[in-house]
């Protein structure tokens, strides 16, 4: 599977209260087991608001997953781009 980070504009998502988030998350996540459950390969690994954006790190065999995704959840992406390296910082080490 490859990496892939997703922008969602989404205006005052910053400001939104907590349990909207988590309900938010929760419906996604619904729609990742739907999809897997089909033997599609993807899940999702973190996000993070930011202003009037969230940013999701994603699993997926494919953009073309994501998109479908995020058509059936109903959360629109801005961009997705694919993650070529991580390097993490305790170590200093590209994986």
């Amino acid at each position: 599977m490859k990496r892939f980070l997703i922008q969602r504009e989404m205006d005052g998502i910053g400001g939104a209260p907590r349990n909207d988030l988590n309900n938010a998350g929760k419906g996604s996540e619904e729609v990742l087991e739907t999809m897997r459950s089909e033997g599609k390969n993807i899940q999702q690994e973190q996000s993070y608001v930011l202003g009037n954006s969230i940013f999701c790190v994603y699993l997926a065999d494919s953009e073309d997953l994501i998109n479908e995704h995020s058509k059936l959840s109903g959360t629109p992406v801005t961009k997705i781009s694919e993650v070529t390296a991580v390097i993490k910082h305790n170590t200093s080490f590209v994986s």
